[in-house]
C-alpha cells in the first residue's frame, strides 16, 4: 500500500510584490490585488531557471529531511506545463541532475491545477500494483513566464514555485485513498496558453489566457458536486477530515467554496507569500503536516480544480 512520507517546496527568491503590480496595473492598488486575490507576492523564477531547475531544489531537500536515499527511487514523476523543452521529457533531464539509478523510470504529465491528484493516482497504482516500492513525485511550474504583464486577471495571481513528494510501498493501510476525477474539455478553452505548442506559429504564440469569471462560474458549480459524489461513493462525510485542502487558485473562489459546503474551518488557504503556484499549491499546502513530530494522525481531502477544465480529488491520511 503507498504511503506518503515527506514533502519539501522550494521557491525562487525573487518576488513580485502587490506594490511592484500597481504601477503597470491601471486602476490597481496594492491593497485592492490582496483584496481580491489574498495575496501579498509572488515568486518569480530567474530568466533561464526552468521549472524542472526548482523541482531538483526541492527534491534536494526532500532527500535531506527524508530516510530514504535517492539511490531507493523506482520511479520518478513530474507534473509541470512549463517544460524544458519539446523533447527530451524534462524528467530524464532532472533524473540525471538528481544522480538517480538508471533502474528508474522517469515521464512528465502535461497537467496544471490538477496535476499533483493525477501524480498520487499514478504513484499510488504503481505501488499497489507492486512494480513500483518508492516514486519520487515532483511538480513545478513557472507560469510568470508566460504572463503578460499588463494582463491583470493573470498577472496578479500566478507565482513560480515546485514540490518533492516522496511516496513508498509499506505493509500497513494505504495513506492514500480512493481518486474521482472529471473533465469539461467544452471548456478548454478559458485558461489557455499557445506557448511551445504547434497550432499556430511561433510568431503567433500568445501569452497565458484565463476568463476569470467564467472559471468561477464552473468552479463554484462542478467542484460542490464533484465533492458530494466523492464523498457518497467512498462512504464518507466531510465531518470525517480535519482539513479540506483545495487548489490555491484565489482567496476569493476558496472562500466561497469553504462557505459553500458549510466548512470554513476546515480551510486551508496558502497563498499570501507564493500566490498561485499551479500543480505545486496542494503539495505546498500539505507540506507543514508531513514534517510534524510526534503528532496525531489527520486526514485531508484533497481537491484539485483548474486548467482543462479539469478535476480532480482524493484523500490522505498524514
Amino acid at each position: 500500500m503507498a504511503k506518503i512520507i515527506k514533502i519539501a517546496s522550494h521557491l525562487p527568491e525573487e518576488k513580485i510584490t502587490n506594490e511592484k503590480l500597481s504601477f503597470n496595473l491601471k486602476n490597481w492598488s496594492a491593497d485592492k490585488i490582496y483584496e481580491k486575490t489574498g495575496i501579498k507576492k509572488r515568486s518569480k523564477s530567474k530568466e533561464n531557471e526552468t521549472a524542472a531547475d526548482l523541482a531538483i531544489l526541492a527534491a534536494e531537500k526532500v532527500f535531506k529531511i527524508s530516510d530514504i536515499s535517492k539511490e531507493e527511487i523506482d520511479m520518478l514523476i513530474f507534473v509541470t506545463q512549463t517544460q524544458n523543452q519539446c523533447l527530451p521529457t524534462s524528467a530524464c533531464e532532472i533524473h540525471n541532475s538528481l544522480g538517480l539509478k538508471t533502474e528508474c523510470g522517469a515521464f512528465d504529465i502535461n497537467q496544471g491545477c490538477t496535476g499533483y491528484i493525477y501524480g498520487l493516482f499514478l504513484a499510488n497504482s504503481l505501488i499497489n500494483n507492486k512494480s513500483i516500492k518508492k516514486v519520487l513525485l515532483l511538480t513545478g511550474d513557472t507560469y510568470t513566464k508566460l504572463l503578460d504583464p499588463d494582463n491583470a486577471s493573470v498577472s496578479t495571481l500566478f507565482g513560480d514555485g515546485a514540490s518533492a513528494t516522496i511516496i513508498v510501498q509499506e505493509d500497513t493501510n494505504s495513506s492514500i485513498g480512493s481518486f474521482e476525477f472529471g473533465t469539461d474539455g467544452s471548456k478548454s478553452g478559458l485558461i489557455k496558453c499557445d506557448f511551445a505548442g504547434f497550432r499556430k506559429s511561433i510568431d503567433n504564440w500568445g501569452h497565458l489566457y484565463m476568463d476569470g469569471a467564467n472559471v468561477m462560474t464552473f468552479t463554484l458549480s462542478a467542484i460542490p458536486k464533484a465533492i458530494y459524489s466523492y464523498l457518497e461513493k467512498t462512504n464518507s462525510e466531510l465531518k470525517d477530515y480535519e482539513y479540506v485542502i483545495f487548489h490555491q487558485a484565489n482567496k476569493f473562489i476558496l472562500e466561497r467554496l469553504y462557505k459553500k459546503l458549510g466548512i470554513p474551518e476546515k480551510g486551508i488557504i496558502h497563498l499570501e507569500n507564493c500566490g498561485n503556484t499551479v500543480s505545486s499549491s496542494i503539495p505546498l499546502a500539505m507540506e507543514e503536516f508531513t514534517n510534524r513530530n510526534n503528532q496525531n494522525e489527520v486526514n485531508i481531502l484533497l481537491v484539485g480544480f483548474g486548467v482543462g477544465l479539469s478535476w480532480g480529488i482524493t484523500s490522505v491520511r498524514l
